[in-house]
């Protein structure tokens, strides 16, 4: 196989170019979901719609997280078992991914149709906003099932090195996204309805192009007759999929944790950092676009034993992350007046939203951050890999935020996120090197590796 071969000889600067920067667009795409939808809603003037969508975001990104367990458990592990030759074993991943993806999404959805009311509670809802978001959420649950087939699969299947047809399904999806939210929510007056129904088709679309291009393929099957729950397949894809989908899932309960706690400095905070929260999250999902691009290869030169190709590829991707982080990032705060009103034209937003882009100041070790959780996942040490991928969603983010506020009020909350972020990579990158120096001897096992991991 021609992507194969890239994979195992190619240099790791033409991998990053090949690989990394089709993920980096994918990256941008999924933020450019939610960009869309707070983009026209902001048009209509109306900063309470805001909110709602910035306070449906956490719920929203919990489907996206659970499909996270399977997508990057299966990419791993489909990358691993392609590195050692075997394509039979992969075509059992990939069909366990689909199946346990829309399964799980329907069950998913169902839960949270059941306890909406204490949903809303927890995000932070209030008189103002909860009926808005409660719209929102209940059109988006109808698509959970394409959500996380689309972003399961979607994101197993770059495991092959098809990185370019991954980012062409996920920019139709967008795109579908994109022209479909002026009509619904301007011209058709449907307000975040149609922002809701937006998003629901243009993740149709994507599962759609996800089905045709595994249907074509020899290393992907979702056919019933190769999904399986025996623990080499489940338990392989589950436990290298744990560490992101639990971090993406800890994020979600994090972000409510801030939103409940930005309330109290009214909704018009709450609207600001819906907006703001854009730049940061574009910047760290194009330098986790960077890593998780990188991924497969590294799961793959992993899988064949070759230390020396392994070392290379984490060094030049660790590189360009911490480097795209620090342009983008700097980017954005000399252009954060420009950013903002591009949303929402608002003084009191522009005002507050300003202030809460300066935490862009940390966007270079959030690269580094990113780096360190691929690497330790890309080679199977999921134990690390999974404390790694809590730490800045969870683990030390929720206490810096609470000790910050208390502390430093609005000001403290502000940057509980960049402080979190590099108490973080500090124990992260601690981590990743105790796994280098111990795995170094085991390399030429790769089974014995995974076994210790």
């Amino acid at each position: 196989m021609k992507n194969e071969k890239m994979m195992r000889e190619a240099s790791p600067l033409k991998l990053l170019f090949t690989m990394g920067l089709p993920t980096i667009v994918v990256m941008i795409v999924q933020v450019l979901y939610n960009m869309a939808d707070v983009f026209f809603i902001g048009q209509g003037g109306d900063p309470m719609q805001v909110a709602a969508l910035s306070l449906s975001g956490p719920a929203f990104n919990i489907f996206q997280g659970v499909g996270t367990l399977f997508g990057a458990g299966g990419c791993t592990a489909i990358a691993m078992a392609l590195g050692q030759g075997d394509r039979e074993k992969s075509k059992y991943f990939s069909s366990f991914c689909a199946w346990a993806s829309v399964i799980t999404g329907a069950v998913l959805a169902i839960a949270m149709f059941i306890f909406m009311e204490p949903l809303l509670g927890m995000m932070g809802a209030n008189s103002e906003t909860a009926g808005y978001a409660r719209t929102y959420l209940s059109i988006v649950m109808l698509g959970v099932p394409f959500i996380m087939f689309g972003g399961g699969l979607g994101n197993a299947i770059r495991a092959d090195g098809s990185s370019a047809k991954t980012m062409l399904i996920a920019l139709a999806g967008t795109f579908t996204n994109i022209l479909l939210d002026p009509i619904f929510i301007s011209v058709l007056k449907m307000g975040i309805a149609g922002a809701a129904w937006a998003t629901v088709i243009g993740n149709i679309v994507t599962s759609a192009l996800v089905y045709m291009h595994v249907r074509k393929s020899d290393c992907f099957s979702i056919s019933p007759k190769y999904f399986t729950l025996r623990k080499d397949v489940s338990l392989r894809v589950a436990s290298l999929g744990v560490p992101m989908a639990l971090g993406t899932v800890l994020m979600c309960f994090s972000s409510m944790f801030s939103n409940q706690l930005l309330v109290k400095y009214g909704n018009i905070a709450v609207a600001a950092n819906g907006v703001a929260g854009k730049a940061g999250m574009l910047v760290g999902m194009i330098a986790m676009g960077v890593c998780m691009g990188m991924q497969p290869v590294i799961s793959y030169a992993y899988g064949m034993g070759d230390r020396r190709r392994l070392q290379r590829i984490t060094f030049v991707t660790g590189a360009a992350s911490a480097i795209v982080s620090a342009v983008l990032g700097a980017g954005f705060l000399l252009g954060r007046d420009a950013f903002m009103t591009a949303f929402l034209n608002d003084p009191q937003v522009l005002e507050t939203g300003r202030f809460m882009m300066l935490t862009l100041i940390a966007a270079p070790v959030g690269g580094i951050y990113q780096l360190c959780s691929s690497y330790l996942q890309g080679t199977g040490k999921v134990s690390y890999a999974t404390v790694t991928s809590l730490l800045s969603k969870g683990l030390v983010f929720v206490p810096v935020l609470f000790v910050s506020e208390a502390l430093g009020g609005f000001t403290g909350l502000v940057f509980a996120g960049a402080v979190s972020d590099i108490i973080s990579t500090a124990i992260g990158a601690w981590l990743c090197v105790r796994w280098s120096k111990k795995s170094a001897a085991l390399t030429k096992a790769p089974k014995t590796v995974l076994e210790a991991a």
